[in-house]
Parts: structure tokens; sequence; C-alpha cells
């Protein structure tokens, strides 16, 4: 089956009853997806330069954007599959790492830029969340195979998303993610601590109850509960094994799970709503998270046909 450019398995509708989709689509829709966005790599594998229009914070942080969260992508794809790597993600994703922090700052086609404060030229924390939960989750494969000179690099270069001001929403789960993933490979010190402790504590001034945050203070409410509010501090407390964090941010996602759930159509589609339209291709992160976590009201079965079913959705539509 073809969907666009991703070349999936056959449907098998034994497994997989109502959407035909089993782990085998997963991979399949992954690997398609990185592998049409590498094709728009520069020659060092530090940026992806994705085709259109740039953004308002320029070519080379867009760069960035693409490896970033295309690493998101690999990262949960060789992980989840216990380091197996056949098309070799991870080995371009240590490229372009050593090609981006040889010499950041600088401008040339393969240096990433520096993280500032939000006001300033701050897209570049967003991406250091990612690049730090890639490196968490593949650590085995990718992290620890690194010599040490692209080890201090890739520190001095994350260190700024703990030193510079996030916006003042769920920005500060980025620095939280930084700091996670330093300590988990023995790089904590005072300030990664600080930077965890300042966003959990922002995190329980936005906790409105039943499961949901603001995204900030006020009234936003959008994806962001499930992308990023909740998956966050779930994710982090799951592979640091911290249990009352675990424990505490668990229970919230279990319940914002019981009315979450329902917002998924027949069809796939998750709910619009918010600002965050774009992040519906991201809904069923909440869903993934509360199965892996074991924090979910939903059977395994409810899971994965909320999950494949919205993957299903934007893939059959176009999406791609």
């Amino acid at each position: 089956m073809t969907s666009s450019f991703l070349e999936l398995p056959p449907e098998d509708r034994g497994a997989s009853p109502y959407t035909g989709y089993t782990r085998a689509h997963w991979e399949a829709a992954a690997d398609g997806l990185l592998d049409a966005a590498w094709k728009w790599s520069t020659p060092g594998r530090a940026m992806l330069d994705l085709p259109g229009r740039p953004s308002g914070s320029g070519v080379r942080s867009d760069g960035l954007e693409g490896y970033a969260r295309t690493f998101l992508t690999a990262a949960f794809r060789v992980a989840g599959a216990e380091g197996k790597d056949p098309h070799n993600w991870l080995e371009r994703y240590a490229d372009g790492l050593r090609s981006g922090t040889r010499t950041a700052g600088s401008d040339d086609a393969e240096s990433w830029p520096l993280i500032r404060d939000h006001t300033v030229f701050g897209q570049p924390m967003v991406e250091s969340a990612s690049v730090a939960i890639g490196l968490r989750l593949t650590r085995p494969w990718l992290w620890d195979r690194l010599d040490s000179g692209t080890q201090d690099r890739a520190e001095e270069w994350l260190r700024d998303a703990l030193r510079h001001t996030p916006a003042p929403n769920n920005w500060y789960l980025f620095p939280f993610s930084v700091a996670g993933f330093l300590e988990s490979v023995g790089r904590g010190d005072a300030e990664t601590a600080r930077a965890r402790q300042r966003a959990l504590d922002l995190l329980e001034g936005w906790y409105r109850g039943d499961g949901w945050y603001a995204d900030g203070d006020g009234r936003a409410f959008d994806h962001y509960n499930g992308w990023a509010l909740h998956l966050y501090p779930v994710l982090d407390a799951h592979l640091s094994g911290d249990t009352e964090l675990a424990a505490h941010y668990g229970a919230r996602l279990r319940e914002h799970l019981e009315s979450f759930g329902l917002m998924f159509g027949a069809d796939g589609a998750p709910m619009h709503f918010g600002r965050s339209l774009t992040y519906r291709f991201a809904a069923g992160a909440a869903v993934g998270m509360g199965a892996v976590s074991g924090h979910t009201p939903l059977s395994p079965g409810t899971s994965r046909r909320l999950i494949s079913g919205s993957l299903r959705y934007f893939l059959d539509r176009g999406a791609t």
C-alpha cells in the first residue's frame, strides 16, 4: 500500500481490524518520513534544509529544526526496536552532531546557531530539547560511541538552553529536557537541577485539574497538553526510573486520557482545538506515552486503535 511517497505493508485486518495498521506500518511510516527529509541534508549532515519559504527564524534555524525534529522520529524508531537500525539513521545524526557543534555559531553551511533568549533568537532552544531527548533515547547506540570532544561540544551547545530565557509557556520544558539528558549521562550539576525544578514548579501553577494544563498563564488549552506538558515530564520520569515523579505526573496523564481519549473521531481525526492545529499530527503522543508508561485508563487495544487511526487519518488524506 502506498501513501504518497510512503511504502507501507499490506493491511492486516486480522491483527488490526479497524485500521489494518500494525507495528510494521508505524516503522515503515517513520522510515518513509525520514527518507524523504534526508534528501534535503547538507553535506555534513548537520542541517536538513527542507524546501519552502523560510520561517521568521531564518534558514539556519530552519535547517537545525529539520535535523532535530526528524531526530525525534529516528530516536523513537530505533529505541522502540531495541537498537535495531536497518537504515543506519543514527549514523547520520551522529555525523550531523559532530558537524553542527564543531564551530557552533559560525556562519557556514553546517554550524548550528547558538541558543539565545526567546525574544532574541530563541527557536534553537526548542530544537535543543529534541536533540537532547533523541540522544537520551539512543544513548547506547549513539552518545556512548561518540568521541569525548564531540560529547563536550554537544554539552556546551545544549547548556545555552539552561542559561537563556524561554517563552512563558511549555518552552520551560525544553531546558528541563536538556537538563534531564545531561544528568542521565553524568553531566548534571546545580545548573541542571535548577532548570528542572523551575519547570516542575511552573507546571504546578499551570495545572487546572482533571488532567489538563494551561499552556502558560491564563486559559491557553491546546494540543500542547498531550504533546508537551504531559509527554516531557512523564517520559523523563519513565527514562530515569524516578518512581515519585512517575506517580505524580503519571496520575495526571491517566486522568487526562479519560477525557482526551474521547477527542478522536471514528475516522481517526483528532479534534480541532486551540492554537496548535499543526500538532494534531502529534495528538497520539499522549496516548502512546500512557501505554508505554502504564499510566493510562485505556486498554492496549483502545490505545492502538486511537493512535493507528490517527496516523492513518493523516496519511490517507495527503498529509505528506
